[in-house]
């Protein structure tokens, strides 16, 4: 009995020590791994610092060689400077400062960056790398394909603007509006109706430059054939790009769709027309408290003593953003004066009203 109990525990034993060399060799194994790792890691960081490095030098060198020519090029009268080589590793660099050059010349100075640009050869580089993955090389194609107005890209830069990428199909748009505002318009208008990472800014001053007679009624169609769940983000953008336009549309589209609450109260403060004001009347009764604010916004912009009525029954809203639209409305109205604000105020029997009226006359520094 005595020596089966010796044999199990040495058993035990045995099998302890062989668990623990494993766990030890696990362990060396792991640090091994981590170690290899690192050294990895450290290789890879050290390799794409010498490719940054290197890079910094290429664009130095660039810059150095080609801002001076470029500037000569643009600025200067007379035949055009010889150009020294153009290896294929300095083309990005030279295409981006090309670009930027471009950007703040026009006219005949742009034509002979245009000119320098053929001559080397750009536009079919250009073109090239509009087909790389590489997004920022791509859009420094599409940047100077239109530069160039190149006619001869419009379809690629057509696929372009159908991009994934915001970004890519942005820049798509600028360069088909250099080349061809009227022919893009359509297409950009239609891309803009599904693109609201579009920069509004940006989207904005490229429907300027591409003209307001070549932009209106392209954006026009557009607006008026848009579901209504679309309109709103996008009409405060058209008042900013084109005031009256926005107006027209507005005025239309609360026409079209009067119980929208959403498009009327959108509509509402993108108004100039003066003369549509008694036919905005009947938003005063509109459940929407968006709509009913907006409306005491466009009375006050745009109204006059004839529109009194209507924002002191607003003065009574149970709302109290309302009723403080409202109260600025009153005053900022054309022809109102303490004479008639104290008549006005004689009429109020309710309280709230008269509180309101109050504090917007308090904050306007009215007596």
């Amino acid at each position: 009995m005595s020596k089966a109990i010796s044999t199990i525990a040495s058993g035990y034993a045995l099998d302890s020590s062989t668990g623990s060399d494993l766990i030890v060799t696990l362990a060396w194994r792991s640090a091994e791994v981590a170690g290899a790792a690192s050294a990895l890691m450290l290789v890879f960081a050290l390799i794409v610092r010498r490719y940054l490095r290197y890079q910094g030098r290429l664009q130095a060198q660039v810059v150095a060689v080609w801002r001076p020519l470029l500037t000569q090029v643009a600025i200067e009268e007379g035949a055009a400077p010889a150009l020294p080589p153009l290896p294929a590793r300095h083309v990005p660099y030279l295409m981006e400062e090309w670009n930027a050059l471009h950007d703040a010349v026009r006219g005949e100075s742009a034509d002979k960056l245009n000119d320098t640009a053929l001559r080397l050869g750009l536009d079919v580089i250009a073109r090239r790398m509009m087909h790389t993955r590489a997004v920022g090389r791509r859009i420094l194609a599409i940047r100077t394909l239109g530069h160039l107005r190149d006619p001869s890209s419009w379809k690629p830069l057509q696929d372009q603007l159908a991009s994934a990428n915001a970004v890519v199909s942005f820049y798509a748009a600028a360069a088909l509006v250099q080349i061809d505002a009227q022919r893009a318009m359509p297409g950009i208008m239609l891309q803009l109706a599904e693109r609201e990472s579009w920069p509004g800014e940006a989207m904005a001053r490229l429907l300027v430059d591409a003209g307001a007679d070549v932009a209106r009624e392209p954006i026009r169609a557009l607006m008026l054939s848009l579901a209504p769940s679309k309109l709103p983000p996008l009409l405060p953008w058209l008042a900013h790009v084109d005031a009256v336009l926005g107006s027209e549309v507005a005025i239309e589209l609360m026409r079209r769709y009067p119980d929208d609450p959403h498009v009327v109260a959108a509509a509402l403060v993108v108004v100039l027309d003066p003369g549509v004001l008694p036919e905005l009347a009947r938003f005063a009764e509109s459940a929407d408290a968006d709509v009913r604010q907006n409306l005491a916004i466009a009375y006050g912009q745009l109204g006059g003593l004839g529109e009194s009525a209507t924002l002191a029954r607003l003065l009574c809203d149970r709302v109290w953003w309302v009723r403080y639209r409202a109260g600025q409305g009153l005053l900022r109205l054309k022809g109102m004066d303490e004479a008639r604000l104290d008549e006005l105020r004689a009429g109020l029997k309710d309280p709230y009203a008269l509180d309101m009226l109050r504090h917007v006359i308090a904050e306007a520094g009215v007596s």
